[in-house]
């Protein structure tokens, strides 16, 4: 009786970890419904700094003399700040959730 040897094919880890991740990250993306919590706060910052760039047009304008209502410069300063306190009230919530999960690990 002739036994034929096992054909033995080298294994390599890192080429089945990365097909695995790319089946992951694929599921991943197929139940995603909606935007992610980075897509959200990125929209968020975006549209803060764009409220700050209409605050200073408006100001800009004011100072040159095109703006007839005061009003409106005085609203449009107003809701860049308000969206600048609550996005750095954001930042720092995120920073005290982050070192509370660092000394939970300690």
């Amino acid at each position: 009786m002739f036994l034929e040897p096992i054909k033995v094919q080298p294994f390599s880890l890192s080429e089945n970890i990365d097909i695995i991740d790319r089946n992951t990250k694929a599921k991943k993306a197929e139940n995603r419904e909606g935007p992610t919590f980075s897509d959200m706060l990125e929209a968020s910052m975006l549209k803060v700094n764009d409220l700050q760039v209409d605050s200073d047009n408006m100001i800009q304008k004011m100072s040159l003399g095109e703006v007839e209502d005061v009003s409106q410069v005085a609203i449009a300063v107003e809701k860049a700040e308000l969206a600048l306190r609550l996005m750095v009230q954001i930042r720092d919530k995120m920073l005290d959730a982050y070192q509370q999960i660092g000394r939970m690990g300690a």
